[in-house]
């Protein structure tokens, strides 16, 4: 089926995830930041041994084990998925759920280093496997709200 051609834009994430803490883990120290675009955007390089948004889950193990958790059931509805768009979608959260599973996996917690926010107020940090997660997540849900809103006005026109 076409829809696994989509895995090869979760590979090219993964290598860009991959490139791009490479770089910053061989530029920067620990905790240094540098302003990229004035104080709204910075590079900051942190290291997150949690789960989403260093929420901590229970531990390294913990964290390890419902990320694979959660890669496995994307991957098992990437498989059943009939449409190119879910697939879409699905390839986006699977590509940066890969860049962090071989952080957690290698290395025991997770490179971040994109800083956004204004002044004090800052979101937490992330990084480029975080952003196409949360992309493709915000794309599945859409896909999922419209598909059903579709579904429930087929159903009531016959």
């Amino acid at each position: 089926m076409k829809k696994y051609w989509f895995l090869s834009l979760s590979f090219f994430i993964l290598i860009l995830d991959r490139v791009t803490k490479e770089w910053v883990v061989k530029n920067f120290y620990r905790f240094e930041t540098k302003r990229i675009f004035g104080d709204f955007l910075r590079f900051t390089y942190t290291r997150n041994p949690h789960g989403v948004f260093g929420i901590p889950l229970g531990g390294k193990y913990l964290s390890l084990i419902l990320t694979l958790c959660a890669f496995v059931f994307v991957i098992y509805l990437f498989v059943i998925s009939k449409e190119r768009f879910l697939a879409f979608a699905l390839s986006l959260i699977i590509g940066g759920a890969m860049g962090n599973l071989w952080d957690r996996l290698t290395a025991g917690s997770v490179v971040d280093f994109i800083d956004v926010g204004i002044g004090r107020w800052r979101w937490p940090t992330f990084n480029v496997a975080d952003s196409f997660v949360t992309v493709g997540i915000i794309l599945a849900l859409a896909y999922w709200f419209f598909e059903e809103k579709r579904k429930g006005a087929r159903s009531t026109c016959v």
